[in-house]
């Protein structure tokens, strides 16, 4: 999926799943070779499951 689909299925902005990416909370699946992030929807809810995780515990 691109950075817009997982918006859009997340309820947040393109903008807010890129911030996501560059903070290191989300990794994309693949990038393709004109450097378009792909992810895959299932591994980025657990990322961001894991993510809330690691924050509740500091």
């Amino acid at each position: 999926m691109s950075s817009s689909e997982v918006a859009r299925e997340l309820g947040v902005t393109r903008q807010t799943v890129a911030r996501w990416v560059r903070q290191g909370i989300v990794t994309p699946a693949a990038v393709t070779a004109g450097g378009q992030a792909r992810f895959r929807l299932d591994e980025v809810k657990q990322q961001l499951r894991e993510h809330t995780l690691r924050q509740r515990e500091q």
